[in-house]
């Protein structure tokens, strides 16, 4: 139960974060917001669609070890 109370804690923590790709996708992931759209890196923005939207853009990244982080991340 304790290990639950302090992931809602660090997932408020978005608000903190100063870079704007990161903040949108920390905010997709953590707090259910509709934010990936905000991101203009475009190996972050395929890979907040990936794994908060569950769409099929892995295969967009171009860094091989994000693509494969989000392979990993998004299989069944």
């Amino acid at each position: 139960m304790m290990l639950l109370f302090t992931n809602l804690l660090e997932a408020r923590n978005c608000w903190k974060i100063r870079d704007k790709d990161t903040k949108a996708l920390c905010e997709s992931k953590f707090e259910h917001k509709k934010s990936c759209w905000l991101i203009k890196n475009s190996d972050t923005k395929a890979y907040c669609e990936a794994t908060v939207y569950g769409q099929r853009s892995c295969w967009k990244i171009k860094n091989h070890d994000a693509k494969e982080m989000c392979i990993a991340e998004t299989a069944n």
